[in-house]
């Protein structure tokens, strides 16, 4: 068997990519950002909720 053929070895994976464990350009963590955009969610629903009732 060639190692043109042979499958690969299971321990073999994708190269490391350090760049992947760094922190996000804002907000400090990924934690912060996805608070944020929750918090952002919650806040257009009751902004989108409120429009729709003072005009309904």
């Amino acid at each position: 068997m060639t190692d043109a053929s042979k499958p690969p070895e299971s321990g073999a994976g994708p190269a490391p990519r350090p760049e992947l464990d760094d922190a996000p350009p804002v907000l400090g963590s990924w934690r912060n950002i996805y608070l944020f955009v929750l918090g952002t969610l919650a806040l257009l629903i009751a902004l989108f909720w409120a429009i729709t009732r003072a005009y309904a």
